[in-house]
Parts: C-alpha cells; structure tokens; sequence
C-alpha cells in the first residue's frame, strides 16, 4: 500500500524524529557527499502539480527530487487542462496512467489532496491546500527549531498575523502540539475566525484536524515572553473583499520593526513561512537581525523534503 502525507495525523512521532535525524544529517554533508544520494531514487518519477501560485514549496520540492535522482515534472495552474474544466479525479487517473509514482499537489480547496490521492497510483503529499494543512511546511519549521534543542513543552512560540487565512498557523499548531507546545494566535479579531475570538484564553479545535492554541489580540501584551516569533504575511487573495483590517493598523500594531525587535527577547528565533511582505509584517532590520531564521528555513525545507521522499517510496 502506497504512503501518502496529507495531514500531520499521517505521520506517527517517532517518524517525525526520524525525518529530523535524517534531516541534521542531510544538513552535515558537503555538496560533494551529497551527490552520492543522487541515485537514490534514480528512475522514479516525481509530479508536481501546483494549482495554487507557489515559489519556496514548488522548487524546495524539485530540487530535493533531482538531489535523489528522480525524473521531476512541474505542472503549474495555467499549463494544467484543469484551467478547461478537467476534474481532480481526471487530473490523477491521467497522471498515473503516465506512471508518476509521486505527486506532490498544491490546491485551494480543503480535501483535494485526499480526493487525488483516491485516485492515484503512486504516494501522495499535500503540498498545501486550503486555509487548514500544509505539512511539510510544518515540518520544516519544527525541524529548526528542534535543530536547536528547542522543541519542548517549555517553548513559547508566537505566530503573528492573518491567522485565519493561514494554512502555516493550523499546521505548525498541531504539529506543535505534539510536542507539548501550545502556540500563540497573535492577530486583531478581525483576522481571527470568530470561535477564535476569545482574548487570553486557550482555543481547543476538536477533530483529527484539531489543535491547541493561545489567543492574543495583541503583540505587544506577549513579544517580550516569546522564544520564537513566526511573522504571517496578510493573506489578501484568499479574502473575499480583501484586507479587514486596514494595512496602517496592522502595521502599526503587529509590524515586526526595529522597535518591537527591541522587546524581542536576545535569544529569541524569528521565523516566516514566506513570501514575506516587506514594510507589511516585517521590515528590512528583521533580515539583518542574528535571530533571524527565514534563509534557514528555506534551505531546511529541501533536507526535510528530501528526507519525506525517500521514506515513502523506500
């Protein structure tokens, strides 16, 4: 039976820390040990379907392939029949008939990524869908900070911004979770779903895809406490209408500037999942800063999804 990752539910714990330890690995190797891995998984084929906009996950995803010596396709919205009115369901019975043995899908509806996988010969990973999951993202980011020793119930982590568009934000929390840790939600309510409108008090989502996190409506009441900042960018094309809050309030309020850097604690870690916003949630001080992580977590994220594809096609 084919392996597939479409939630953090697909993975047990022990077989995350597998993917770290495999990752911290990866990441000691120079380029020249590297290519030794290049026949890996030479003569599998890797396709990568992104029907939704994506730069860091589409290439993160095709140069892990080519490092394990796979045969990688991209297949991007417009270049897609789906822009004529192909279904899903056609989209993965045509592609396994091509005989992909992986597909790595990126959709804007919650559930597409199972609907494929019902249909698809090979493995499956969700490449992001919806405003709910995105694994690998979440992996990547907790691989970095359990890189550091970081990744106990001790830890306080903030994630700031639009968290109800936010895919990132429900995945990190649930994988989080799993380590003990119970995250910050640091938005104005109007960036809030409204079961989460509840200042100071810990939201409990119940389901499979649940999680646990703290509600804050203000960074300011929280920065000082945090041991890992995650900035959000505003999320303006998943919101019908645009922006409900106006762009000057959020950046007056929940801006990552060289003032709120200030309050940051010195040993504190800043994240962002990209794409980054500049003069929006964070501003140009934030890359020049030592905690800053973002550059990391780019290149954490080929390791990582290096790692995810040899252990579901070994």
């Amino acid at each position: 039976m084919q392996r597939n990752l479409i939630t953090i539910a697909d993975l047990t714990t022990d077989e995350i820390l597998v993917f770290f330890r495999e990752t911290k690995h990866f990441k000691k190797l120079r380029e020249t040990e590297l290519r030794k891995y290049r026949t890996r998984l030479r003569g599998r084929r890797l396709l990568l379907l992104f029907l939704e906009p994506s730069t860091r996950t589409r290439v993160s995803f095709q140069v892990a392939g080519k490092n394990l010596g796979m045969d990688v396709v991209t297949v991007t919205a417009s270049e897609s029949s789906v822009v004529k009115g192909e279904s899903l369901v056609d989209c993965a019975l045509t592609f396994s008939a091509l005989g992909f043995h992986v597909a790595v899908l990126r959709h804007s509806e919650l559930n597409a990524t199972k609907t494929f996988a019902s249909y698809f010969d090979g493995s499956v990973i969700n490449g992001g869908e919806g405003t709910n999951s995105h694994p690998t993202q979440a992996l990547l980011d907790a691989f970095t900070l359990w890189e550091r020793g970081l990744l106990h119930s001790d830890l306080r982590v903030g994630i700031c911004g639009d968290i109800g568009m936010s895919r990132v934000a429900r995945c990190n929390a649930r994988l989080l979770n799993r380590f003990g840790v119970v995250p910050y939600f640091i938005a104005p309510p109007e960036l809030l779903p409204s079961f989460m409108h509840r200042n100071g008090e810990i939201v409990d989502v119940p389901g499979e895809a649940g999680f646990q996190a703290q509600i804050a409506y203000s960074l300011d009441d929280v920065i000082k406490s945090l041991d890992v900042l995650m900035m959000l960018r505003m999320q303006r094309e998943r919101r019908e209408g645009g922006a409900k809050v106006p762009i000057e309030a959020f950046i007056q309020n929940f801006q990552l500037n060289p003032a709120r850097l200030q309050k940051l604690p010195p040993s504190s870690l800043i994240m962002h999942p990209g794409p980054v916003n500049r003069g929006v949630e964070v501003t140009d001080q934030v890359f020049a800063d030592p905690r800053c992580a973002i550059s990391e977590q780019v290149q954490n994220g080929v390791l990582m999804r290096m790692s995810l594809l040899g252990h579901l096609l070994k």
